[in-house]
Parts: structure tokens; sequence; C-alpha cells
């Protein structure tokens, strides 16, 4: 289970599907984004669930991605006829009627989702390690939804992480034996958001001596509506990594996130992204981040087995009070 992070607290990112509890609902409306902390409390999925016939069996497609990654060119669609866009619309609505039913929602998942998110050899392993609790998206927006050659098709799904992470996903959806699975997440479109925006360089190093970094461009950033913090792969690396923020308790030694001297009560989860592929990027939006004091970690594992941030790869990040 390599594509999971060796910290196991609970609000610890995102892998696979394993996520924090969702804090707030998303508002669209004339462009603009409601934060999450803004927003009313999400309510529960409505509807009842409707498993699939059973759990689909196979070999699974995708590699984890430290088995040296590479990038895979995406498929072009276009858009959904009025029947698939329903097919696609009732399928997500009903994954969201399953969220707390995790025997149902291992129905509506292929084994490639599995592997993929979270290294798993079969679809019940995940499910005995947590991968199907703890759901953000029972208020997820769907838009564009896509069809293609193969008979698959594909959503964009946008909703918050956490408290202040908004994250734009693209499911693609499969036909197996007549029934909508999941079978992989990707990065999807973040949609046209409102309010003053900066953007920071964060990028992950792999160090001659076996160590890591991680090194954001600027130590600091002015407290604004969208933080971007822009998590990059460098071309030279050959591992995946993850871009983690987590604020911990004033003067809180970074170690004790791996010694176990800082339990998962002291830990405040923000955000996280995973860059599989050297050279490529992936960008983090916070909306609303308060001045503060943050940590930037991976938790991938290294050759050696323990995680990167255990070698090096952590850093402090400052969010400051906005300029009067």
């Amino acid at each position: 289970m390599s594509d999971r992070p060796i910290l196991r607290l609970k609000d610890l990112g995102r892998m696979g599907l394993i996520a924090t509890s969702l804090v707030g609902s998303l508002a669209f409306g004339g462009g603009s984004i409601v934060r999450a902390h803004d927003a009313t409390p999400a309510a529960s999925p409505a509807g009842d669930c409707t498993p699939n016939a059973g759990i689909t069996e196979a070999t699974p497609a995708a590699a984890t991605p430290e088995a040296s990654p590479v990038a895979v060119e995406a498929p072009v669609g276009s858009p959904a006829d009025d029947a698939t866009t329903a097919e696609v619309e009732a399928f997500i609505a009903n994954i969201k009627a399953c969220i707390g039913d995790e025997a149902g929602l291992a129905t509506l998942v292929t084994p490639n989702l599995v592997a993929s998110m979270g290294g798993y050899e079969s679809i019940e392993a995940a499910s005995a390690d947590g991968f199907f609790t703890e759901l953000p998206f029972a208020d997820a927006e769907t838009s564009n939804i896509q069809s293609y050659d193969d008979g698959s098709a594909s959503v964009n799904m946008t909703y918050m992480q956490s408290e202040y992470q908004l994250v734009s996903e693209k499911w693609t959806i499969l036909s197996v034996d007549g029934e909508w699975k999941l079978n992989s997440i990707g990065q999807g479109d973040i949609p046209d958001l409102d309010g003053d925006s900066a953007a920071v360089g964060v990028p992950l190093l792999e160090n001659a001596d076996g160590t890591y970094s991680v090194t954001p461009n600027t130590s600091s950033v002015a407290a604004t509506d969208i933080i971007i913090l822009q998590a990059i792969n460098d071309p030279a690396n050959t591992m995946a990594h993850e871009l983690v923020v987590l604020q911990l308790p004033e003067g809180a030694d970074p170690a004790g996130l791996l010694d176990g001297t800082l339990s998962e009560s002291d830990v405040t989860f923000i955000g996280q992204v995973t860059v599989a592929v050297p050279g490529t990027s992936a960008d983090m939006y916070l909306l609303g981040l308060p001045a503060g004091t943050y940590t930037l970690a991976c938790f991938f594992p290294g050759p050696d087995g323990a995680p990167h941030a255990a070698n090096g790869m952590v850093a402090p990040f400052e969010v400051t009070a906005p300029a009067e």
C-alpha cells in the first residue's frame, strides 16, 4: 500500500478516498464561492444507496505511483449526450447516497480505483483498511460531463476537502457488466473564483545524498482570499511525492508527527495534493486561510521505508497578516 502515508493520523491528507470530515458546503453562483467555514453545514446525502450487483475483482490495471511513474496522455472526450448525462448524474447521486454504507460503496468502484489511489491489491483489502470511510464529497458540484469512444465517461467534481482546501477532480467511470463504476480520479478544473489570490511555487526535491527537501520559493505570504500552493515534483526526481499542509501547536517540533509525541487532536489538517509523476505539478487551492505558522511535508515512503519527512522533506511556512 505504498501510496498511503506512513503517518496514520486520520486528519492527514486524503490518500485515495480517505478524507477529513466535510466541514461545510459549496455554493456556486455568479462565479463566486462560499468558503466552507462561512457556509451552512452540509446535510446528509439524500436518497437510498443502491449497490451494484457485487464487487468487481480483477487484476488491477494501475501501478502504484512509486513504480516508475510516467505521464500518460489523457484521452479526448466530447460533451455527453442527454442520456449519458442523466446516467452519470444518477451514478454520482447514488455514490453520494452510499456515503456511510461502506459495503455499498465497494460495489461502485473498480479494482483499478483502489490500486491507483491506495496501492491495494483488491477492493476487499481497501474496504478492510477503511478506504471507504469519511468521504468529503457529499456536497460536490458536478460539471463538464464527457463521453469517450471506449464507452467510458468523466465528470468534474468540485468540493471542500477540508475547512480551507477547495478540490476539483476528474472522475472517470466505465460500464462493467452493464453497471457504472468509478475507475479513476485525476485533477479536474477549478472554477472561476472571486477574490484576490497569491501563488507560491513549492518544489519537492530528492537530493543526491538520499535526503529530501521541500523548498517554497518564498518563506511567507500575506493572507488573502485565495492562496495557491503549486507542488512541483522536480523533473530530476524518481518518485511520487505529496504536499501536505498542517498546523501544529505553537512551538511544536514537526518530528512529533513521526515519533508519536503529537497526537491526532494536536494537528489541524489544512490540505493535501499528490504529484505522482516527476516533471509535473499539482495546485492546492486554500480559501480564506488565516495568518499563522504552518508545516509543509511529504509522508510518502522512501526506499528505506521511512517517510520522506523523516529525511528532510518538511519545512515551515508562514501566512502573515494582510497589509493594511
